[in-house]
């Protein structure tokens, strides 16, 4: 069976898919159109503090970088080989629809990554009702809220991510071999292509998913995919120097670590930085009260200085506390090393490396998609393999609770967050107002 077979071999799940994707996509336009009013009606003034090098999207939400509208231009070592994809949509979008061409493309990646979280889960042999719940629950998230709007590389890198997950299910289950040298090469150099550091957690969650026994077939077939890989790298990396006029990612490699790498990091201190573990998993679920910090860029971000309402701690360490469940339940299993890989890379990656720790008042929101979905999945495998019973019936009930809450919070918050936004302009508006006006 092929992969798409494999996925697609419901009838009665396709057609709940279809509403889920309907649903979240339309959802995700309804939030953030009025954002989009918003820079369209004060454009003038945005423009004025556009920290974007005049990029159309002007609002700089939560460390976000609308870096698909830097066109071809946008070549680092962190994204690669993303230029020929932001090149492409800059494009387009430079000819139909601007920020709205980008919302409409965003919500609909974003609903399909839901999508994907429910046929993984459905192909776990999780009920409808599990299923369909987690991949609501993941989808009225904060971070895919937010992410359906800003022209940032993180929905399609979310998206290929979980696509390779549920890849792997499907090679976990085929009677065929589980390690597939063009398919797993494939996966490898897009991820790698859009975020170079994914390649780390994908190589370890293709390890945990396709050596099963210590063999040299085994190891020669993992070998034949890092090698077709890099033949695919090289080969895209050559093209991208012929045609940007001897400019590529591995040409430029310092410059963009000094500029955009190194000087992100820093040594974690518990007493400085332990609201970074709400930025990395809780707050990518509940959106925070936001506030703006730096009028110099316009820089709005979790506001560190409110507490957390006591439902935020619930949902965000009750899923948290799931997840880990999830993946000691199934500690001798490969799916739990597989989707571990990805929150395990991600907590050495920010918070004993420290990348982002450096920048930590600006946000570290923004890096959660390179996890969030394992959290959801490890969190709903727990609750899947429970025997049927009162347990297991209480604890779904708590996710549908926990769904509801996090709707609402989610629409009053993201509501909030552009009234705060309105307000801060307008006040700095009237500072350079009475500024002029005192030096007149």
């Amino acid at each position: 069976m092929s992969f798409l077979g494999y996925v697609l071999q419901s009838r009665h799940d396709n057609k709940k898919a279809l509403v889920l994707f309907i649903v979240l996509a339309a959802f995700y336009i309804v939030m953030d159109f009025p954002y989009l009013t918003y820079m369209k009606d004060n454009a003038e003034q945005l423009a004025a503090h556009n920290p974007f090098y005049g990029a159309p999207f002007s609002l700089n939400l939560f460390n976000f970088d609308p870096s698909m509208y830097y066109g071809y231009n946008n070549i680092s070592i962190i994204h690669p080989l993303i230029n020929f994809l932001a090149g492409s949509l800059n494009y387009i979008a430079g000819h139909w629809g601007g920020n709205l061409f980008f919302l409409v493309l965003q919500s609909a990646i974003n609903a399909l990554s839901s999508v994907l979280i429910y046929y993984y889960l459905r192909g776990s042999e999780a009920g409808n009702w599990l299923a369909m719940l987690f991949a609501v629950f993941f989808g009225i998230s904060s971070y895919n809220l937010f992410t359906a709007m800003i022209p940032d590389s993180y929905p399609y890198v979310q998206f290929m991510l979980i696509w390779s997950v549920l890849y792997f299910q499907y090679t976990r289950e085929s009677s065929q071999p589980t390690i597939r040298t063009g398919s797993y090469a494939s996966l490898a150099f897009v991820n790698f292509a859009l975020t170079s550091t994914n390649i780390v957690p994908l190589t370890g969650a293709m390890l945990f998913n396709g050596i099963t026994r210590r063999d040299k077939r085994t190891y020669r077939a993992f070998g034949a995919v890092v090698i077709w890989a890099l033949v695919l790298v090289i080969v895209f990396t050559g093209l991208q120097w012929l045609v940007f006029d001897g400019s590529s990612w591995a040409t430029n490699w310092s410059n963009t670590l000094d500029a955009g790498g190194f000087s992100y990091v820093a040594p974690f201190s518990f007493s400085h930085h332990w609201q970074a573990f709400y930025m990395l998993g809780v707050s990518p679920v509940l959106t925070p009260d936001v506030t703006m910090i730096d009028t110099g860029i316009v820089a709005v971000v979790t506001d560190l200085a409110q507490s957390y309402p006591f439902y935020v701690h619930i949902i965000g360490i009750g899923v948290l506390l799931l997840a880990l469940l999830g993946f000691i339940q199934g500690f001798r299993t490969r799916e739990a090393w597989v989707l571990a890989s990805f929150i395990i890379f991600g907590l050495l990656l920010h918070i004993v490396v420290g990348f982002g720790l450096a920048a930590f008042k600006y946000d570290m929101y923004l890096y959660a998609g390179h996890f969030l979905f394992a959290i959801f999945l490890l969190a709903a495998r727990f609750i899947n393999q429970m025997y049927p019973g009162i347990a297991k019936t209480a604890l779904l009930g708590i996710i549908l609770l926990f769904t509801l809450v996090t709707l609402g919070n989610n629409i009053m918050k993201h509501s909030e967050a552009l009234d705060h936004i309105k307000q801060s302009y307008a006040e700095l508006k009237q500072e350079q107002t009475n500024a002029a006006a005192q030096a007149d």
